[in-house]
């Protein structure tokens, strides 16, 4: 799914989820129901995680500019990032209310409290279906995922809360629940921090050993030795290399180049960038970027 599109599918998500928060809200204080409060409350913070994904995607589709030689693609990682930090946040705030609800449970009007959150739940489910066919290739809409997630599943927990003071008065069902819930979103915050983390680091991807390609490079004919070889990503899935490679002879290098670039679209490579070198080229012995990261 292109960004285009990934744009409008935000747009329409942060409109539902925004549009119902304040539903629940008048809700939760007619019923009394601290789980529909809650629940508003989560899903106002996922309003302002989708208006942070939906503006950075927007200036990300927006850039243009001589300065812009990668584009804006890094402001969607640190908009993950962000997300992140704020979905780990919301999670303590999850647990710390579920402990004082378990403390001081208080009386809802059940039935109504159903009605309410089984609607919240359809108006999740269909946003997270639409987020989730763009969150394979966008860290992004993954991390705003992550927060409808969440809500989804608080939602089920209030339903499930819902139903067992109606059925039972069992108040003390939905701080159970909250807690669990929040240790299952955890997994996929701390993925999506990480993911971003390593983006924004210029690691290599976790998924590409640099030494494997280097050591393939060099077994390509016509290839004497490689050197600098950098391999980072600009965002989700936006793979790029550089290196300086010594060739036998300069008059092959267009089948050199042509035989990186098949090594590198192999691993998922999309961008590469090749200093072609001939022996005798006089060369620093090693990058300075590197250097100064093993003195130091």
């Amino acid at each position: 799914m292109d960004r285009r599109r990934s744009l409008k599918v935000l747009v329409i998500s942060f409109t539902l989820i925004f549009f119902f928060a304040f539903v629940e809200l008048v809700g939760g204080f007619l019923t009394n129901s601290l789980a529909l409060l809650s629940d508003a409350g989560h899903m106002l913070t996922d309003s302002v995680s989708l208006l942070i994904a939906l503006v950075a995607q927007y200036l990300v589709l927006k850039a243009h500019g001589k300065r812009m030689t990668f584009g804006l693609y890094r402001l969607e990682v640190l908009a993950a990032f962000i997300n992140g930090v704020f979905l780990l946040g919301l999670i303590g705030y999850i647990v710390y209310e579920a402990v004082q609800r378990f403390i001081s449970p208080e009386k809802v009007l059940g039935p109504q409290m159903l009605a309410i959150a089984t609607i919240g739940l359809i108006i999740n489910l269909i946003v997270g279906y639409m987020l989730f066919k763009s969150s394979e290739k966008n860290i992004n809409i993954k991390a705003a995922l992550l927060h409808v997630v969440t809500d989804t599943l608080g939602s089920v927990a209030a339903i499930l809360a819902g139903l067992a003071v109606t059925l039972w008065g069992i108040y003390t069902a939905d701080p159970v629940l909250s807690i669990a819930i929040s240790l299952l979103i955890l997994p996929g915050v701390y993925s999506v921090i990480k993911t971003s983390v390593g983006i924004l680091l210029d690691l290599v991807p976790p998924a590409i050993d640099p030494e494997v390609i280097e050591e393939e490079i060099r077994n390509v004919n016509g290839v004497v030795d490689i050197h600098d070889l950098h391999i980072w990503s600009i965002t989700h899935g936006q793979v790029l290399l550089t290196a300086h490679v010594v060739v036998n002879s300069a008059s092959a290098c267009n089948d050199i180049l042509q035989d990186i670039k098949k090594i590198a679209e192999d691993f998922g490579i999309t961008h590469t960038t090749i200093q072609i070198e001939t022996e005798g080229y006089v060369c620093s012995p090693s990058c300075p970027i590197l250097k100064k990261t093993q003195e130091s």
